[in-house]
């Protein structure tokens, strides 16, 4: 088989600030023939529970990964070749009856997958096993003799050899690790053997070294401190009589503390708030969604108006728009719009690109339609990648008050609460004051205050605040 007929299952690009992930689950095997865009696997990050595709037709010939195991973007979770089984594959056996190979007899670097050896891959199996050979021809074969023939008869057992394969021991003596994680170790200059694996048979993940590198970084006095609150065991001291569950946090979860913890240590977080009175902008909605519903349309809530009225008064503060880079700063031509989106795996921020040319009608469909994609786990990584500035609304859940986490690498966020009829000043044309009922929101612009004075960032607000309340019929578009 050569390079050319071999491609590799790459780990997507899945927003910005996503640097890698985490294999969730295999759904093909080594041997299985798979077609173009079909689902080989999924991938947790910090941003979405994702999937892979296989890029072409073929056959899957190495798995690269294994299920709970880290990989960086662009990296290869499993290795293919092209076309169809019966007409990409030249191949072998060693013999025409070959020996069962046990555990015992295998050699140190079989590979766990790939070109699997199955004999007694599981305890007392003694099925035939062949040896797939994709290296060199065989002068006692003759050619063209395809995969699925050189199977036959054989046992696949995938799981076995990888329990094989965690059953050797290292030749260095160090304890079974992933790639990534011996080179995140080497990195921090972390002993392996100090690391506690959680993956599969104890191996070590790399976010088991992260964890540990975060230890290693705390002062003498933090540990004391540290052992003084916990008692140095399982539970902090005094709950030692508690009866509590233990429940593993997921892959995505963990991926989501360690980018909400990056970017409370990468930004210099400072929130500004202004009360808007979204009188008008209700008047409005009310008539465009009358319109909507005689035509069957959907109708359109609060956040696509507040949306709208953001992007545009992003146009006026470009530096709102932006990814600060201490040395430089990178204005951002367009707007891409993330939309954080609750679902039952937990918090994701698809985009919605160029909201900047979108109006409030479209930029409804958008947030309808990502926000679909994303409940049903149907986003790919086009929708989450590039934003530059993003929206949370907690107050779709009741939340009175939002002032959020930055979603790297953007400089601001902008938080909506929710909507709350208060008593309000209102003035009339001819100056007259007098009190009213009016529905009153509290916007919440969270900034980076490396990149951004308070005193833009305030100005941004209260941008968006007139906006809003200055909204008129012909502010449709």
């Amino acid at each position: 088989m050569t390079d050319e007929a071999m491609v590799d299952v790459v780990m997507p690009q899945m927003g910005v600030s996503v640097t890698e992930g985490v294999v969730a689950r295999w759904l093909v095997s080594v041997g299985d023939q798979v077609t173009n865009d079909q689902l080989v696997c999924e991938i947790s990050t910090d941003k979405t529970d994702a999937e892979i595709l296989a890029p072409a037709d073929g056959i899957i010939v190495e798995i690269v990964v294994l299920e709970g195991d880290s990989v960086e973007v662009g990296n290869p979770v499993a290795r293919m070749a092209l076309g169809n089984v019966a007409e990409t594959f030249e191949v072998a056996s060693v013999s025409t009856a070959p020996e069962p190979i046990s555990r015992a007899q295998a050699r140190p670097d079989d590979p766990p997958s790939g070109r699997l050896d199955s004999g007694e891959s599981r305890a007392k199996s003694d099925h035939t096993s062949s040896r797939l050979a994709t290296s060199r021809k065989s002068t006692s074969q003759p050619e063209g003799r395809s995969v699925s023939a050189m199977l036959s008869g054989a046992t696949i057992d995938a799981d076995g050899a990888a329990d094989a394969a965690l059953d050797r021991p290292s030749m260095d003596g160090r304890p079974l690790s992933s790639p990534l994680a011996q080179r995140r170790a080497s990195e921090r200059n972390i002993d392996l053997r100090t690391v506690k694996g959680t993956g599969r048979r104890g191996r070590i993940c790399v976010h088991d070294v992260l964890s540990a590198s975060r230890g290693s970084e705390m002062t003498s006095a933090r540990l004391r401190s540290n052992d003084a609150i916990h008692g140095g065991g399982d539970v902090p001291l005094g709950y030692e009589d508690v009866p509590f569950q233990v429940v593993a946090t997921s892959p995505h979860r963990r991926a989501i503390s360690e980018h909400m913890l990056r970017s409370r240590q990468t930004s210099a977080h400072m929130t500004t708030e202004v009360d808007v009175d979204m009188f008008q902008v209700a008047k409005v909605r009310d008539l465009m969604n009358g319109t909507r519903n005689a035509t069957g349309q959907g109708r359109i809530s609060y956040l696509s108006f507040i949306a709208k009225a953001a992007v545009s008064a992003l146009g006026e503060f470009p530096d709102m728009n932006a990814t600060f880079q201490h040395e430089r700063v990178l204005l951002w031509d367009e707007v891409n719009l993330g939309i954080a989106v609750d679902t039952p795996a937990g918090l994701i921020v698809p985009v919605i690109r160029h909201a900047e040319g979108l109006t409030v009608e479209q930029i409804a469909d958008g947030i309808a339609q990502v926000a679909e994609r994303a409940r049903a786990r149907k986003l790919v990584p086009d929708d989450l990648r590039a934003g530059t500035f993003t929206i949370s609304n907690p107050g779709s859940l009741g939340a009175v008050s939002a002032p959020a986490i930055i979603n790297q690498p953007q400089v601001a966020i902008l938080g909506i609460p929710v909507i709350v009829k208060r008593l309000w000043v209102v003035s009339s044309p001819e100056g007259a004051e007098a009190v009213a009922i009016r529905p009153i929101l509290r916007l919440a612009v969270t900034f980076d205050h490396r990149a951004i004075d308070g005193a833009y960032a305030t100005r941004y607000a209260v941008a968006v605040k007139q906006h809003l309340e200055e909204w008129s019929l012909r502010d449709y578009t």
